[in-house]
């Protein structure tokens, strides 16, 4: 019996049957990914953080942070710098030892710009301190001068008098007496080649006080060395004395000029010469051949030209 005109509600079984499935197809994927994802969150390993491995200074690096922290204007830290080596190298690791000796020596070459104040007094002479090693007059240094020359020589340099002014130089008889049961043989020669040329001299007063034929032969020496040395430790060193002899071959020092009176002075044609009967296929001939040329037929401005393409920029 029905109620008034109310329309019939009745549902067949296959559309309730239709919605119920597709509820059901909506509802199961929906909880297997919640499932899913939380057995995922529970099984998952927490992420652990590995701590950087702690890197390691080698012996040179950690020489290097010391002498950065001495004082390099006083001339006992050298003395400072050596204990630190014996401290860390070792007689039988040659090859490595020579970078911790080239540091040492870079150090000396630095301080003997910034050391000179706490050496030498003004007003006081010091010349006869000057060359003493290559004399072998250590008996006669006068009483006032002995305490200043026992910390000069100590700490590994010697006296050179220049334009009348004193200044340190490293002495190289110091760095083979104390250095070389530590250094390879390639650094055993720089160091040998370092101590013949100090014997010797080269310049005194911005005068070249060497014949023209050593000069020459210390720039191809040089040369060979360095070609000999590339990749090594040594390799700066050698580079620094090639680059300093080079210069000087070129365009001479203050007082002894390559160009003097508007022409090509005597001692530097006689060199240019020598070099060309010494080492004509030399790299530092083929460099130089066309300056020297053009200097020659006094073509003075050409040969000027030239400079910046010969001379390091860095010098």
């Amino acid at each position: 019996m029905s109620i008034g005109n109310a329309p019939s509600t009745k549902f067949t079984y296959s559309e309730i049957d239709m919605k119920v499935l597709l509820r059901y197809l909506v509802f199961v994927p929906l909880f297997y990914a919640c499932v899913s994802n939380t057995d995922e969150n529970q099984t998952r390993e927490p992420a652990t953080l590995e701590a950087p491995t702690e890197y390691a200074l080698t012996r040179a690096e950690r020489l290097e942070d010391y002498l950065f922290a001495l004082d390099s204007t006083d001339i006992t830290s050298v003395g400072k710098a050596t204990e630190r080596y014996f401290e860390l190298f070792e007689e039988t690791d040659s090859l490595q030892n020579d970078s911790g000796v080239v540091l040492i020596l870079e150090y000396m070459e630095m301080m003997t710009m910034n050391a000179h104040k706490s050496v030498f007094q003004e007003g006081v002479d010091y010349s006869p301190l000057v060359r003493i090693e290559a004399t072998e007059t250590n008996s006669d240094i006068p009483e006032e001068l002995q305490e200043a020359y026992r910390k000069i020589h100590e700490n590994g340099f010697r006296v050179r008098e220049t334009e009348g002014m004193f200044v340190l130089e490293l002495n190289p008889f110091f760095v083979q007496e104390t250095f070389y049961p530590y250094v390879s043989p390639t650094l055993e020669i720089y160091l040998q080649q370092l101590g013949k040329e100090n014997l010797e001299g080269f310049a005194e007063d911005a005068a070249l006080a060497i014949p023209y034929e050593s000069l020459v032969q210390r720039v191809i020496w040089w040369e060979e060395f360095l070609h000999n040395t590339r990749g090594t430790a040594v390799e700066p060193l050698a580079k620094e004395q090639y680059d300093k002899y080079f210069i000087c071959l070129t365009i001479g020092m203050d007082n002894t000029p390559a160009i003097e009176s508007e022409q090509l002075s005597p001692y530097f044609q006689q060199a240019y010469t020598y070099l060309k009967d010494f080492a004509p296929d030399s790299d530092t001939y083929k460099q130089l051949e066309s300056y020297i040329s053009l200097l020659q037929d006094r073509q003075l401005d050409e040969a000027k030209g030239l400079l910046p393409g010969l001379i390091p920029q860095e010098i």
